[in-house]
């Protein structure tokens, strides 16, 4: 119960106490005794009114800490749960990606016919990966890709410069992983080549955003930040 509160009914109480005594002592006609007692009992309501008022105020402010306490834990569900994808794009010669540790190639059409031509220590070939890592503390459930990419390719007689869309649906990243979407391989690469991210968005969700049927997040990539990564000896260039 709140000091003001308290220290009014103390102040309430003394004066109906005061008023009684002074009743009881004094030589007073039953008007004056009459108008006495009906204030003693105006004062008693007023005191039954500021405890209920100091019940009410101590209720609130009871519910507002439950409610503090009930938001906080769930900052703190949703921080455990939640996933942090980072998106770049990757120009490496190793297409199986066996020296990253928890990154996977995902199994498209396009990466098995690009793959079938790899040769393991060949030194010329180029590929070149959509990378979505997941670096937060939460898995991401029902992850989308869906990037778009300019390429110019110097090796190609038919089509030098052209546009790929590439698309790929996850059930689960689990935190610490990578998955790579294959985007384009240079089977003769020169400083000339260039694969370009035009747009690209990730839409996700996790275990907490599951549970309360929440809708997916979809997390645009701006091409002009986006992070870049090029393996000692690759030549073609990624922006």
């Amino acid at each position: 119960m709140s000091r003001a509160v308290t220290a009014g009914s103390v102040a309430v109480v003394i004066l109906i106490a005061g008023a009684l005594v002074f009743v009881w002592r004094a030589q007073v006609d039953s008007s004056r005794a009459t108008l006495l007692v009906t204030v003693a009992m105006c004062g008693m309501t007023t005191v039954y009114a500021l405890l209920t008022l100091g019940i009410l105020l101590e209720n609130r402010a009871m519910a507002r800490a439950a409610t503090d306490s009930t938001r906080l834990m769930e900052r703190s569900l949703r921080f455990s749960y939640a996933p942090n994808l980072l998106f770049r794009t990757l120009d490496t010669k190793d297409p199986t990606l066996q020296a990253r540790q928890g990154f996977t190639p995902l199994d498209t059409e396009d990466y098995r016919r690009a793959l079938a031509d790899y040769t393991p220590g060949q030194q010329q070939t180029e590929f070149v990966f959509a990378v979505v890592q997941n670096v937060g503390r939460g898995s991401a459930t029902n992850l989308t890709i869906d990037a778009h990419y300019n390429i110019w390719d110097s090796s190609s007689r038919a089509n030098r410069n052209y546009s790929v869309d590439k698309q790929a649906s996850i059930q689960l990243l689990e935190s610490g992983k990578a998955v790579a979407l294959f985007v384009h391989v240079s089977r003769v690469p020169t400083g000339d080549d260039r694969v370009d991210l035009v747009s690209a968005n990730l839409t996700t969700s996790d275990f907490y955003r599951d549970a309360l049927d929440e809708p997916a997040v979809v997390v645009p990539i701006d091409p002009e930040k986006h992070r870049t990564e090029s393996e000692p000896g690759c030549v073609v260039q990624i922006a």
